[in-house]
């Protein structure tokens, strides 16, 4: 069963428990902590229980039980802001959507961590001295996740994940640690828009976006602040939202890192490249194109999977742009050289950037006049890729390639049979 409890409620038993103390016992290290030598041990074990139950907080008896389990008493029950919303009924409430998500509220594995905690305690620093280092890793690895993680798979532990952040900020009593949270918690934030949009939820992609930039705005993270923009208009580009929201999103990004801006800039860059490509100002998408590749010799080499680190940006992405604004701009043979670039960097886990790569690759085929060669290549590319793959990114690249044939061959046999096999709307119902 979901344990609804309150978290401090929860803290007095297991730090009682952890010590391997009864309640009667409790209530006797609680007395000696007064200074009492005499007191009723069993009507204190029955309010013990009672607070254990998070009937009511033990309000009197707080300094006590801090010196009782050597821990500080604003950390050990914290007292909620007069003006806040009722922290548990969030919390039941956050637990009710989790579970609605497939995520196993009542796992196993909750008793352990009571046990976790008191040894993170243990350690020099404690647990809230290594907190934002620990989350800061676990939205790297969540990042790494995106790239080649079904979304459907990713978005139960994205979400578990920004609930247990979310405790963590109103939980921690150091204050600049909860600013230092802000960070982790806007890239989190992003990483959700990012898997919501790539299952077609557009409403809550543009939500979750909001809360991001809110997130990254508060953290005072000026890569962040401007990473978040960057991605969340090559987000918008591939979701099909105004070709004008996208461009004012890049160029906010852009203008917000400024000359000093480093590899947290290039996504945006991207997105304004490709933008003003599909936009068909092609002399602009050149400049810019320019201007990103210039910029990006300027930086560190990096990996692929670090695509969505704050403070990288591999060649992958460069090429992968490249291929996709001159596929756009009609300059097929450079589009050619990119796109050979992109597929021979793709390491072969990173199933949806390569297929991304091929249906661009026929779409240069359809624009360069050798239609039927470049459907065939579309329909392949996106029949070797799992159902589970063929997310709204990869459903728009599809449409590109359909979008691309002209007028007089939307007839042809291998039009029609790749529209219907793939579900694809006629160019003029988009």
């Amino acid at each position: 069963m979901t344990d609804n409890r309150p978290i401090w409620a929860i803290r007095l038993q297991s730090e009682r428990e952890a010590r391997g103390w009864s309640k009667a016992e409790m209530a006797r290290q609680l007395m000696r902590a007064a200074g009492l030598e005499f007191g009723d041990v069993d009507s204190l074990a029955r309010q013990i229980r009672s607070w254990e139950k998070g009937v009511n907080r033990p309000r009197d008896w707080r300094p006590h039980y801090a010196t009782a389990f050597g821990i500080p008493e604003g950390e050990l029950i914290a007292e909620p802001p007069p003006d806040a919303r009722d922290a548990d009924a969030d919390r039941r409430h956050l637990l009710a959507s989790l579970a609605l998500l497939g995520v196993d509220t009542a796992s196993r594995t909750e008793p352990l961590e009571p046990i976790r905690q008191a040894l993170n305690r243990a350690i020099p620093g404690g647990l809230h001295g290594h907190l934002v280092q620990d989350w800061e890793e676990t939205v790297f690895e969540h990042g790494h996740a995106f790239l080649t993680t079904p979304p459907h798979e990713l978005l139960p532990d994205l979400a578990a994940d920004l609930v247990s952040l979310l405790t963590s900020i109103r939980t921690v009593p150091d204050g600049a640690t909860r600013d230092d949270l802000r960070g982790p918690a806007g890239k989190l934030a992003a990483l959700m828009a990012m898997t919501v949009s790539t299952l077609g939820e557009r409403r809550h992609a543009r939500d979750w976006w909001k809360t991001a930039r809110h997130a990254a705005d508060a953290s005072r993270d000026q890569d962040l602040q401007v990473w978040v923009r960057g991605y969340e208009a090559m987000n918008s580009l591939y979701s099909g939202r105004p070709l004008t929201v996208v461009l004012r999103l890049a160029d906010q990004a852009i203008a917000i890192g400024g000359r000093a801006a480093g590899a947290a800039a290039l996504e945006a860059m991207a997105s304004r490249a490709q933008t003003l490509a599909m936009m068909d100002r092609q002399h602009e998408a050149d400049e810019a194109l320019h201007a990103l590749a210039d910029h990006w010799e300027r930086l560190p080499a990096a990996a692929p999977d670090d695509r969505l680190a704050t403070g990288a940006w591999p060649e992958t992405a460069l090429q992968h742009t490249i291929a996709f604004t001159t596929t756009h701009t009609g300059a097929f043979d450079r589009a050619t050289q990119a796109q050979d670039a992109a597929a021979a960097l793709y390491p072969p886990e990173m199933r949806r950037q390569r297929a991304q790569i091929e249906l661009l690759r026929a779409t240069s085929l359809v624009r360069a006049g050798d239609v039927a060669t470049g459907v065939e290549h579309a329909g392949r590319t996106i029949e070797a890729l799992a159902t589970v793959q063929r997310t709204t990114t990869i459903q728009r690249g599809a449409r590109m390639v359909l979008e691309a044939v002209p007028d007089a061959d939307l007839t042809q046999p291998t039009v029609r049979d790749y529209r219907d096999a793939f579900a694809l709307p006629a160019p003029e119902e988009e």
